[in-house]
């Protein structure tokens, strides 16, 4: 395995954290042993994960993490380039060849951030904190401080605590997923050259922690668009786990046009890359972001570093799911089922949850009828929003992308909503 360098901003954050983690609660030990049911949405980037995890979070018979699952591998080295597969790619042998504290710290804190949404404050000021201390690792930020600051400013409305926690911190709110408009100019670059959370960042939300007889009975759901390229590496985090795949999928030219403007949005900063990238229509459009690739980091991606970006997207969405399908998947949902309309959603969440062994009923029942805000949006939803660049988008559309859409059921493009 590759040596892994901690770098000097990640070393403070890993202090910070475990200034943190006894206001946080105590960690269910032996965690990953006890997990026994790991779901994971597999899915491309824009792909409607994030969507589908917000609905599935209304279920109580169900364990989440509170954001996803990249931070916590940058914290142990287990991103490019320290992994050494040049990708997102990861697989058991990451997980073995981890050094013993590695290990523990990733267990400790993947202990702590499973749960499900609660409804009490109790942990909040703590939970905002470790947030905080994450998202913004070049600040110098006293964890111990920031949770008297939470505190002092604790709040049941959530977006005005977070608004009031952010202007506390002193850290730009244009990087967070606030409803309204946020006061200055939109970024033109990253919130800084060490990012451990891809920004639009995480707020604080009430959790009532999982205890250890939900790891026996309810299934932990795993959200993260890389993950396509990590289903053996999670497998050995969870060694007693039945692991199932959830394949969420979108037709090609959504996916794409939803990465587009995810690209072209200042958020979404993955990688920052020591040379800088000659993307047509991103480095000329956003150079304060040129150094940095956005999403997930899927194989063969250097062959795209000088190409259009709707190609670029393209690629991404393709191997996303090539890995996904060669992995092979337990139960395949439609992201147009999502939003075509609350009898469309309803269907195909009472099939998700007949899948999971979950009832499908009360909060689950109701909010997949009644739909939910949009999350991490770039634009307002609507069918067939693609269209405005269709040109661009066709162009992109290769061989081997109309090859897998025709595989996922989409080999009718009059079907492209």
């Amino acid at each position: 395995m590759p040596s892994r360098t901690v770098h000097r901003p990640v070393a403070e954050v890993v202090r910070g954290l475990e200034a943190l983690r006894p206001l946080r609660g105590t960690p269910v030990p032996h965690f990953r042993a006890k997990v026994r049911d790991l779901v994971v949405v597999a899915s491309s980037s824009r792909g409607g994960s994030s969507m589908l995890a917000e609905l599935l979070r209304s279920s109580p018979h169900l364990l989440h993490l509170r954001g996803e699952l990249n931070p916590l591998l940058r914290l142990v080295g287990l991103d490019h380039p320290h992994s050494g597969t040049g990708s997102d790619a990861l697989d058991a042998a990451h997980w073995h060849g981890l050094p013993p504290w590695s290990r523990a710290l990733f267990e400790a804190e993947l202990a702590l951030d499973a749960g499900s949404p609660g409804t009490g404050v109790e942990n909040l000021a703590a939970d905002a904190a470790w947030r905080l201390v994450v998202q913004w690792p070049e600040l110098d930020l006293d964890p111990v401080d920031l949770v008297r600051t939470a505190e002092a400013v604790l709040d049941r409305d959530l977006p005005r605590f977070a608004r009031a926690l952010i202007g506390r911190a002193g850290v730009n709110p244009w990087y967070y997923d606030l409803p309204g408009q946020s006061p200055g100019p939109r970024p033109t670059g990253p919130p800084g050259d060490v990012l451990l959370e891809e920004p639009p960042f995480v707020l604080p939300r009430p959790w009532r922690p999982a205890a250890e007889h939900d790891l026996a009975t309810k299934p932990l759901v795993i959200k993260t668009p890389g993950n396509a390229y990590r289903l053996g590496f999670l497998r050995a985090v969870f060694p007693h786990a039945r692991l199932r795949v959830l394949h969420l999928t979108r037709n090609p030219a959504a996916s794409i046009n939803g990465l587009v403007d995810g690209w072209l949005h200042h958020g979404f900063h993955a990688y920052r890359l020591d040379e800088p990238l000659r993307i047509a229509g991103y480095a000329d459009v956003r150079p304060a972001d040129r150094h940095w690739w956005k999403f997930d980091l899927p194989p063969r991606w250097p062959s795209y570093t000088a190409a259009a970006l709707p190609r670029v997207c393209a690629h991404q969405w393709v191997s996303s799911h090539r890995a996904v399908l060669a992995h092979g998947a337990d139960h395949t949902v439609r992201s147009e089922d999502l939003i075509s309309g609350p009898h469309a959603r309803a269907d195909a969440v009472e099939r998700i949850a007949d899948w999971l062994g979950i009832p499908f009923d009360g909060p689950l029942k109701r909010v997949a009828t009644d739909g939910i805000a949009a999350t991490v949006a770039t634009a307002a939803p609507r069918p067939g929003r693609w269209r405005a660049r269709e040109e661009d988008i066709r162009s992109a559309l290769s061989t081997d992308v109309l090859a897998m859409a025709e595989r996922l059921g989409y080999g009718r493009d009059d079907h492209w909503i």
